[in-house]
C-alpha cells in the first residue's frame, strides 16, 4: 500500500503506472518552457523590417530585445514565488493567457511603443513556463518516489537548443510570407495550444493552493519586490548604455540593492530569503556559474555572429550556415549525456571546452578558413550542451523543494542578467564595428569568465555528491527512497489519535541562520500546522530545551548550546511569539536532544489515546530525528513534515530526509499533510 501523502490530489492516472513520470504533462511543459527562447529568437530578424515599417532607428528598436529582457529578468523570480505559493496550474494558465494577449497587441500595434509594450506582457507571460516545468517535476518526483529527472530535464534543455537553432529561421519564413506581424501573431497559437493542454492536463491544487494564495496576500513582500525590481532594472539599463554618464545608474542599483537586503533579512516573510540563500552556499555557486555561463554563451552567440559578417565579410545567410553546426552538436552532446545524474563532470569539461573556444577566438583573422571557423563554433557548441543541463541539474537537486519555483525563477533571472552582460560587453569591444582586434579584446573577456567558471566548479565539492547521491551511472528508475517503496508503514490516516509535536522552536534556536530553509519559514508551516490540528482538536505538543542559569544540569562536554558556557540570555528558551498562547497546547521541557528521555511527553501522548505523531521543528538530524528514533521505538507512528523543519547544514538535513526518515516513518509537505488531515476529519464526520 503506498502512503497518501505521497499523492497529489485532484489528477486521474488511470493510464500512468504508478511510480513512472506522467508523460501527459511533458507537452504542456515543453510548450511553456519554449515560449521565451521562441521570441527570443525571432525578434533577431525582424528588427530591420519593423524600422522600416515605423522609421525607427535601432536605438528604438534596441528596445523591442531590451524589453523582453527586462520583463523576464524581474518577473521569473516574481512569477517563481508564485508557482510557488498557487502551485504550477494556476500561473502557467495566466502566464499563457498574457502571451496570447501580446500576440494580438504585436498584430495591431501602430507604432514602435505599443510594440514594446506587447513585449514586456511577453516577458512576463512567459514567466510561468519553467517554474512551473520545475514545479510538476518536484511534485512527480514527490509522487512516484523516484527523483531522477534527467530525462524530462533532457527533453526540456534539447527544446530551447532546438528553438534557438530554428527560431531565426522560422521568423524569417514568416516574414517572407505574410510581413513581420506574423512573429508577433504566432504567440496566438502557441497560447491557445498552452491554454487546451494546460486546463486539460495540469493537476488541480483543490483548496490547498487557493489557501495558500489567500495567506500570501497578507504576507506578499510588497517592498522587497519594488527594491528587487529597482535593483535590477537600474544596472541592466547601466550594462545595456556602459557609459561614464550613467554612472547615477549604478550609484541607484547600490543604494537598492542595500535597501533590499537590509529589509529581506528583517522582513517576517522575505520575497527573497537571504539567510535561506546564504544557507545554501552551493546553490549560490551555480547561480555564479549560470551568470558566467550566459556570459560566455551569448557572448559568442552575438560578438562571433557580428564578426562573422562585419570582419571576416560574409553574408548573412553564410554566417548563419557556419552557426548551425555549433546549435547542432550542443543538441548531440545534451541528448547523449542527459540521462546521467553526475554533474560535476559535465561542468568541468563544459568549462575546459569553454576556455578552448575562448583561446580560439584569439587565433581568428580576417583571412581564417571556413572550415576553421565552423571547428571553432562545433567546440562551442560542446559546452552549450553540457553546462545548462548540468547547471539546472544541479539547481533541482541544490533547490528547497518548498521554494522550487522562486529557486528556478532566480536561476532564470541569473542567466538572463549574463545575457545582457554579454550583449553590454559586445557593445564596449565592438563599439564602431565588429573587427579583428575587438573580437579578440572579446575573446579575453569571456575566456576569464570561462576560467572563473572552471574555478568555481572545482572548488564545489557538492556537486559530487549530487552523482553520489542520485547514482552518476543508474538509469532514472533508480529509487529516491527504497525502504519505503517497498515496505510501506502502516499509517494511511490522519485521526482523532494523531498528535503535532513541535521541536526546539524558541526563540534561541530560530535566531541561528539554517539551512535549506530558514527559521522563519520553518515557524510559519509550523504555525500552518498548529492551526489546522487546533481547528480539529487535536493536541498540539511544543516541545523547547532549557538548562539552569548556572549550567549545572549540562551533561560534561555538551557545547549544543551557547558554547555550552551555562551562559544563556534571558528568554532563549522561551517559545516563539507565533507559536505561543494557546492555552490547550501541551509544553514539554528537555535537557537532551530527544523530546522523549527524561520528559513526560509519552505520559502526555498515552493519557490522550494518541498512537500517531507528525513531527517538525529544529534542527532536523538532531532534535527532529532523536524525536522520531524514539517515537518510532515506542510504538507510535511517525510522520514528518520534511518542509518544516531546517538544519545548520542543508547536507545532514537532506540526509535525514532522504536516508533515515523513510524508515522512521512517512514523510509528507505541509500542505498535504494538512489538507490529508482535512480530508480524513471530513470523511469521519459523514
Amino acid at each position: 500500500m503506498t502512503s497518501p501523502l505521497t499523492h497529489l490530489p485532484g489528477r486521474q492516472r488511470a493510464a500512468e503506472p504508478e511510480n513512472t513520470f506522467d508523460r501527459r504533462l511533458i507537452a504542456p511543459m515543453i510548450l511553456g518552457a519554449v515560449l521565451n527562447p521562441v521570441n527570443s529568437s525571432m525578434i533577431a530578424v525582424a528588427l530591420v523590417p519593423i524600422g522600416i515599417a515605423f522609421g525607427a532607428p535601432p536605438a528604438q528598436t534596441a528596445w523591442l530585445v531590451s524589453a523582453l529582457y527586462l520583463a523576464t529578468a524581474i518577473g521569473q523570480p516574481v512569477v517563481g514565488r508564485l508557482v510557488d505559493s498557487y502551485g504550477p496550474r494556476t500561473l502557467y494558465l495566466i502566464g499563457t493567457s498574457l502571451v496570447g494577449i501580446a500576440g494580438i497587441l504585436g498584430a495591431l500595434a501602430p507604432s514602435v511603443g505599443v510594440l514594446v509594450v506587447a513585449r514586456v506582457l511577453l516577458g512576463f507571460g512567459t514567466c510561468a513556463g519553467y517554474p512551473a516545468a520545475m514545479s510538476l517535476i518536484r511534485s512527480e518526483a514527490a509522487r512516484t518516489g523516484r527523483d531522477s529527472p534527467n530525462g524530462v530535464l533532457t527533453l526540456l534543455a534539447i527544446a530551447s537548443q532546438t528553438i534557438a537553432v530554428i527560431g531565426p529561421g522560422l521568423g524569417g519564413l514568416l516574414i517572407g510570407v505574410s510581413g513581420w506581424r506574423t512573429t508577433f501573431t504566432v504567440n496566438i497559437p502557441l497560447a491557445l495550444a498552452c491554454l487546451v493542454l494546460g486546463a486539460l492536463r495540469l493537476p488541480r491544487t483543490h483548496g490547498t493552493a487557493q489557501a495558500r494564495g489567500a495567506r500570501l496576500a497578507s504576507t506578499v513582500d510588497l517592498a522587497g519586490i519594488v527594491l528587487f525590481a529597482a535593483t535590477l532594472v537600474t544596472l541592466l539599463l547601466f550594462l545595456m548604455t556602459p557609459r561614464l554618464s550613467h554612472t547615477y545608474l549604478l550609484a541607484v542599483a547600490a543604494a537598492s540593492g542595500a535597501g533590499l537586503a537590509w529589509w529581506e533579512l528583517r522582513a517576517a516573510h522575505p520575497f527573497i530569503d537571504m539567510r535561506l540563500l546564504a544557507g545554501n552556499l552551493p546553490l549560490l555557486a551555480t547561480y555564479g556559474r549560470t551568470l558566467l555561463t550566459a556570459v560566455v554563451t551569448y557572448g559568442f552567440l552575438y560578438g562571433y555572429t557580428q564578426w562573422l559578417q562585419e570582419g571576416r565579410g560574409l553574408s548573412p545567410t553564410v554566417a548563419g550556415l557556419v552557426l548551425i553546426p555549433m546549435f547542432a552538436i550542443g543538441i548531440v552532446v545534451a541528448a547523449a549525456t542527459g540521462r546521467r545524474t553526475e554533474v560535476r563532470g559535465k561542468l568541468a569539461v563544459g568549462a575546459a571546452t569553454q576556455i578552448l573556444a575562448c583561446a580560439g577566438l584569439l587565433l581568428l583573422g580576417p583571412g581564417s578558413a571556413l572550415w576553421w571557423l565552423i571547428g571553432v563554433g562545433l567546440v562551442v557548441g560542446v559546452p552549450q550542451g553540457l553546462v545548462n543541463l548540468a547547471n539546472q541539474s544541479a539547481i533541482y537537486h541544490q533547490a528547497d523543494p518548498a521554494h522550487t519555483g522562486t529557486t528556478a525563477g532566480l536561476y532564470r533571472m541569473f542567466f538572463y542578467l549574463g545575457a545582457i552582460s554579454a550583449a553590454a560587453a559586445n557593445g564596449v569591444f565592438f563599439s564602431d564595428r565588429a573587427d579583428t582586434p575587438g573580437l579578440h579584446h572579446l575573446g579575453l573577456f569571456i575566456g576569464g569568465c570561462a576560467v572563473l567558471f572552471l574555478v568555481l566548479t572545482v572548488a564545489d565539492r557538492s556537486l559530487r555528491r549530487i552523482g553520489e547521491r542520485d547514482g552518476a551511472t543508474k538509469p532514472d528508475t533508480a529509487p529516491i527512497i527504497p525502504a519505503q517503496r517497498r515496505h510501506p508503514m502502516a499509517l494511511t490516516t490522519l485521526d482523532e489519535r494523531t498528535a503535532l509535536v513541535l521541536i526546539d522552536l524558541q526563540n534561541g534556536i530560530v535566531g541561528l541562520q539554517t539551512a535549506p530553509r530558514s527559521a522563519t519559514d520553518v515557524v510559519a508551516r509550523s504555525v500552518e500546522l498548529a492551526d489546522a490540528f487546533h481547528a480539529h482538536n487535536l493536541p498540539v505538543v511544543l516541545v523547547r530545551v532549557s538548562f539552569a542559569d548556572n549550567g549545572a544540569d549540562v551533561l560534561p562536554g555538551r557545547t549544543e548550546v551557547s558554547g555550552g558556557s551555562g551562559a544563556w540570555p534571558a528568554g532563549w528558551d522561551v517559545i516563539v511569539d507565533d507559536l505561543a498562547g494557546h492555552a490547550d497546547d501541551i509544553i514539554v521541557t528537555k535537557r537532551n536532544w530527544g523530546a522523549f528521555h527524561g520528559t513526560d511527553l509519552d505520559v502526555h501522548l498515552r493519557r490522550r489515546g494518541v498512537t500517531q505523531i507528525v513531527l517538525a521543528g529544529i534542527a532536523t538530524s538532531v532534535g527532529v530525528e532523536s524525536t522520531a528514533r524514539a517515537a518510532h521505538e515506542h510504538g507510535y507512528h511517525v510522520t514528518l513534515a520534511t518542509d518544516a523543519m531546517a538544519d545548520r547544514d542543508a547536507d545532514t538535513h537532506q540526509h535525514s530526509v532522504t536516508k533515515i526518515f523513510p524508515r522512521l516513518g512517512e514523510t509528507g509537505t505541509t500542505a498535504e499533510i494538512t489538507e490529508l488531515l482535512t480530508k480524513t476529519r471530513d470523511n469521519d464526520k459523514n
